[in-house]
């Protein structure tokens, strides 16, 4: 075996690496077939024979709100068509959307471009240049068509879009001054495009809003301010919540310590409005954070809102007590802007805005610009607008799915606010509850490609030096530690009346739910899409600092020492804090994730330390009921008691519909979700189970090369391509990203247990993705021309992976040994207590192998017995042979027992085999291996 430990080992005289190779960036690309493009429209088109476009009717669209119909020549724009892949196509399309997260898979993280998934998954040419033609036939203008080639943009008067979609377009009065535009009837298409046509986006008036309350504060500018940042009435005190605040609140200190701030991540951030960059600069310099001015994006279809307001008039319509629309929209993205910097500072961001164009709202035009521009804008989108599924149609719903599903195919990460009306998102928020009220959620919420973000708010009795320190320290930091949650839910007001002001949460009522939504909690059953997924901090009462000099909070201290500041709360402070921790999730795992939700709840299943489960026990309810609005639950009140309104979820443990999996403790995310290759424990057997006796055993020792800087050294064992044996070392440093470079080493002119001379050359390149404690995925490349995709799983149980401290018990045997005489063989050995198993691979050459042998001198055996504990010596050791595989593809192999031995440790570092071949082409071969470990004990090794 090339015994090749880097130079740090020289103790230990075995032979330095010829070379490290950088890895290629030819690795062949291992993504899946095209699949087939046939074409839907199949027939002439004929405008007489129509059929209805399904799932396009809004609850609101009721004669009784009727107003008329829109003057047929006003101009609708930004319409989209959105469209039907063939069903081969999304088969294929939902099956790589699988891979992409299944770490065994060779399409794991191979994440595409917004046109490569046009090209392989969108609709066929032909059906887009029949469909568009019928629309120009209409007298409607196509304005372009999405990289996804899964939506066509369109525009035209209103009575021209009536007239191709078989309704007339009315108005509707909704509550006492908005109105909102929809189809009068069922809309049609010509029924030869029903097979290609999914729906129309436009034809009804959808309106986002953002999902936060603010309110003005005062703060003296240094730190002698007792409580510290807190608003007091008497003796009892609101604090609120810093940057400093909500890392040690919510687990970043450690994370910081170890770098981590989002650096080399963006963050994109959608709205409807810029910021004043003063109010970003402002509020760095009171908070002590240094993060980046967001680099502001208008979607090439979008309008421009304008330049930031700076200031407001505390007299007339708007004024600072009443804001305009826009200035709103700037209060958002101040707020968006702020939380997600913050948590990660070093972060790029850059904020997607458009104005309402025609009757779209701008933030559609924004989110279709985050995610089918090519290139991409960001990996990480962050949304804090809402509406509810109740207002909007199935086909709304169906086409924002098939959106988000096109970002999480091209690595991006979506964060959506749950919404701030409790279990009835269609309320109107921070107002007086309305009776009637029924259950929604946001409908940005119902795609599992998002990840859905509640609210929680500090438990009851929390505001006490237990949890708070007196005074500040720099940043207006006065939080401990992490302080326990209830449910965001303030039924009450500053005027002591009743409000809707609650997390967002319940069960979609268009899209189902995901088959990984699973964890304890989780309602049983084929229900729909269950919300929120995790949350964070949300309240009024403990909000967020910020900085706006529009609502007269510039944080710019006066004359007095004094500054005014805002109080931010609502879940529009959880989406962009938790794109903010995602940011920290890329720059730890050193690459984009996607859709994070599989992976949150595969966490979830399992005991963990990430989530603060949040319960009525941790809320601090005593007599909590759910039909009485509180921190227990997301119930509304009625106009004139916390009882009497619409009834919602209650906390509980594990996922709940009110908080899901609960918050979060960043840190232990962060070192849960990258799995780093600087471990021990992930030493082992490990192996494609789709190819026949062959595999690896490796060895990883954590900082041999260093800090953070360890080294992995495994034997494969395989075969030619005609069944003949083959074996390889690969070898290279891993640190603490789950993913490292390797080289592969081929020795040959070996001798079996002989010292004669062995050469070991480089003969390829590989890179190994640990996805988690037991799977990974090996890239190959030979010198020679082969490539792949190795899917690996472990073989042998995982025995400390999750949470590696010590390499417990016979455990810390496991790694590669040598008999140092022998010249290029050895054996990598797995021992694992949790099984009682020991399996071993010993690679060595034929009994008369010469230096000219080459790779046909090559030999390799399996070794497996059963272990004991406290034991040192294992006796009946069987060896094994086995023949007929091919080179990385699934094989008949014959497998049969040779011989036997013996294997007896004297130390962490020194045993020896005995070994006797009783069949085969080694029978009557036998003889005693002196074997010494190649690399230092690792920790816990205690004989």
């Amino acid at each position: 075996m090339a015994q090749t430990i880097p130079t740090t080992c020289h103790t230990t005289r075995i032979r330095l690496l010829p070379r490290m190779l950088a890895l290629c960036a030819g690795l062949a690309f291992a993504g899946a077939a095209f699949a087939q493009g046939a074409n839907l429209v199949t027939k002439r088109i004929d405008v007489r024979q129509r059929s209805e476009l399904t799932g396009q009717h809004v609850a609101w669209a009721k004669s009784a709100y009727e107003r008329g119909a829109v003057p047929a020549g006003t101009q609708l724009q930004a319409l989209q068509l959105t469209l039907k892949r063939s069903p081969e196509r999304q088969q294929a399309f939902d099956q790589y959307l699988l891979e992409q997260q299944d770490p065994a898979s060779p399409n794991y993280h191979r994440w595409l471009r917004p046109s490569e998934i046009g090209e392989r998954f969108g609709a066929s040419q032909a059906d887009i240049e029949a469909i568009s033609a019928w629309l120009r036939s209409q007298g409607l203008r196509v304005d372009g068509v999405t990289n996804s080639r899964m939506m066509i943009r369109f525009s035209g008067s209103a009575a021209a879009v009536g007239k191709a979609f078989g309704t007339q377009l009315h108005w509707y009065r909704i509550g006492n001054t908005e109105k909102r535009m929809a189809p009068a009837s069922q809309p049609q298409i010509p029924s030869a495009l029903a097979d290609a046509v999914d729906g129309v986006v436009g034809l009804s008036t959808m309106r986002f809003t953002p999902l936060h309350r603010q309110q003005l504060d005062e703060q003296a500018l240094g730190a002698k301010a007792s409580p510290a940042m807190s608003n007091c009435v008497g003796n009892v005190c609101s604090h609120y919540v810093s940057p400093g605040d909500f890392d040690k609140i919510y687990g970043l200190t450690r994370a910081r310590s170890q770098g981590m701030n989002g650096s080399g991540q963006t963050i994109a951030i959608l709205g409807r409005a810029r910021v004043h960059e003063g109010d970003i600069q402002a509020f760095g310099e009171r908070t002590n954070v240094t993060m980046k001015n967001p680099v502001v994006v208008i979607p090439p279809d979008g309008t421009d809102p304008g330049p930031p307001a700076t200031t407001c008039s505390e007299t007339g319509t708007p004024s600072c007590d009443e804001p305009s629309d826009l200035v709103k929209d700037q209060g958002e993205a101040t707020l968006d802007v702020t939380r997600a910097g913050s948590v990660a500072p070093g972060a790029d961001l850059k904020l997607i805005v458009s104005a309402k164009t025609g009757d779209t709202d701008g933030l559609i035009l924004s989110l279709i610009h985050s995610i089918d521009a090519d290139p991409i804008e960001a990996s990480i989108i962050s949304i804090s607008f809402g509406s509810c599924e109740g207002d909007n149609s199935q086909a709304a719903a169906t086409g924002l799915d098939q959106a988000f599903a096109q970002a999480a195919m091209q690595g991006q990460s979506v964060f959506v606010s749950s919404g701030d009306a409790g279990a009835a998102d269609c309320a109107s928020y921070f107002t007086e509850p309305e009776p009637g009220l029924s259950r929604s959620i946001n409908i940005f919420c119902a795609s599992g490609h998002v990840t859905c973000v509640g609210g929680t708010i500090f438990g009851l009795g929390t505001d006490t030096n237990e949890y708070w320190t007196p005074g500040n320290t720099l940043g207006f930091v006065s939080a401990k530690g992490y302080v326990p949650e209830g449910a965001w839910n303030e039924p009450i007001d500053n005027e002591s009346k009743y409000q809707v002001a609650a997390t967002g949460g319940g069960v979609s009522s268009y899209l189902r739910r995901p088959a990984w939504q699973q964890a304890p909690g989780v309602p049983a059953g084929t229900q729909g899409r269950y919300v929120p997924d995790v949350s964070f901090g949300a309240s009024i009462k403990n909000g967020y600092f910020g900085c706006m000099a529009a609502s007269q909070a510039s944080c710019i201290p006066g004359a007095d020492n004094k500054f005014r500041f805002i109080r931010w709360g609502g879940t529009s402070a959880s989406a962009p804090s938790m794109a903010g921790v995602a940011a920290l999730i890329n720059q730890k795992a050193q690459g984009t994730q996607g859709n994070i939700n599989p992976r949150l709840y595969a966490i979830g299943a399992g005991q963990n330390n990430v989530y603060h489960d949040v319960t009525v026990e941790s809320s601090g309810v005593t007599d909590c009921t759910v039909g009485t609005a509180s921190i227990c639950n997301n119930s509304l009140p009625s106009a004139t008691a916390l009882s009497g309104g619409l009834q919602g979820y209650a906390v509980g443990p594990g996922y709940d519909l009110v908080t899901g999996l609960g918050s979060l403790d960043a840190s232990n995310l962060l070192d849960t979700w990258s799995v780093s290759g600087n471990r021990f424990p992930l030493t082992g057997t490990w192996a494609n189970p789709a190819t026949d006796s062959q595999g690896f055993v490796m060895e990883i020792s954590p900082n041999l090369l260093g800090a953070s800087r360890g080294n992995l050294f495994a034997g494969w064992f395989t075969y030619d391509g005609v069944g003949v044996q083959r074996w390889y070392t690969i070898q290279g440093e891993v640190g603490n990203s789950n993913v490292a470079s390797m080289s592969i080493y081929q020795t040959l002119g070996g001798r079996f247990d002989s010292s004669q001379a062995t050469s070991t050359q480089a003969v390829g390149e590989a890179v190994i993705t640990f996805g988690d404690c037991s799977h990974a995925a090996l890239e190959y490349a030979f010198d020679d021309g082969r490539t792949g995709t190795i899917p690996l799983q472990r073989l042998l149980s995982d025995v400390n992976c999750a949470t590696p401290q010590t390499a417990p018990g016979a455990y810390a045997r496991s790694g590669a040994w040598a008999d140092l005489s022998n010249s290029g063989q050895g054996a990598v050995f797995d021992f694992n207590p949790p099984l009682g198993v020991m399996f071993g691979a010993w690679y060595t050459f034929a009994p008369n192998g010469t230096s000219g042998s080459g790779a046909n001198g090559q030999h390799w055996f399996t070794m497996q017995a059963s272990i004991t504990p406290g034991a040192s010596v294992y006796n009946n050791i069987t060896i094994y042979d086995s023949s007929g595989g091919v080179f990385d593809q699934p094989a008949t192999t014959q497998t049969v027992t040779v011989g036997n031995a013996k294997l007896s440790f004297s130390s962490c570092t020194a045993a020896k085999l005995d070994y006797q071949f009783t069949s085969g082409s080694f029978a009557g071969h036998s003889g005693t291996l002196d074997l010494s470990r190649l690399t230092p004990a690792p920790a816990g090794c205690t004989n």
